[in-house]
């Protein structure tokens, strides 16, 4: 099968190798303590994991830089396609997508530039480049969520793929938005965290799970056809 011809199967194959990817690079890094925990941890944290944690952090770079948007690419083309010529969820399925792995990077900023720096930072740096972070990574999982949300409004109004992917991904991406009410909570160890965290699980397999439907469900020239408004 010549998979520059199956584009859908091509994007769903990225889909899954994005997935993988990303949970061995959770594998790969050693967390950081909350940022509220005993300071002289947070450097010692600085200390002895800067390099795994480096380390897992290219990995995931890898996976959202060569799999993660031709994935997207995919998957938005196939809603578009459903929605019609407005296409207005669609687009908003991809600005969410596009602007996650965004405010990740700056995630990636603070805490990877104290990473490079090994165990010499100091407690102040250490507990600013936790918690901006963790702060980075929650709006990232939002951002997510709204990609998961209006995705999940042309899933359920088309058909395209199976109710309760569309159900999946409306519950999640309202859970991720929500989330977002950590910064009045400001507990690191608080329900919103704990919020935020399942919906990115729930977020890496429901990509996973649509990247099996991009592979698997046919593509014909019939429903290749956008829908009238």
């Amino acid at each position: 099968m010549n998979l520059l011809k199956s584009p859908w199967r091509l994007s769903g194959i990225c889909g899954l190798l994005f997935v993988v990817l990303s949970f061995i690079a959770a594998g790969i890094n050693v967390l950081p303590p909350a940022f509220n925990h005993d300071e002289s941890a947070l450097v010692e944290w600085f200390a002895s994991n800067s390099k795994w944690y480096r380390g897992g952090h290219f990995m995931a770079g890898i996976a959202f830089l060569l799999f993660y948007f031709p994935f997207y690419a995919g998957f938005c083309e196939r809603l578009r396609l459903a929605e019609g010529a407005t296409a207005i969820w669609t687009r908003v399925t991809w600005a969410g997508a596009i602007l996650s792995p965004a405010v990740g990077s700056i995630a990636g900023t603070f805490i990877n530039g104290l990473t490079l720096l090994g165990g010499n930072v100091t407690t102040e740096t250490a507990s600013f480049g936790i918690a901006a972070n963790f702060y980075a990574y929650s709006v990232s999982g939002a951002f997510g969520g709204v990609a998961m949300t209006a995705a999940a409004v042309v899933i359920l109004s088309s058909g395209i793929f199976p109710k309760w992917l569309g159900f999946t991904g409306l519950f999640t991406g309202l859970a991720a938005i929500i989330s977002t009410g950590f910064l009045f909570e400001g507990n690191p160890a608080g329900f919103f965290a704990l919020l935020n965290g399942i919906a990115w699980l729930v977020y890496f397999l429901w990509i996973a799970a649509l990247s099996v439907e991009l592979i698997r469900t046919p593509v014909t020239d019939e429903n290749l056809i956008p829908k009238a408004v």
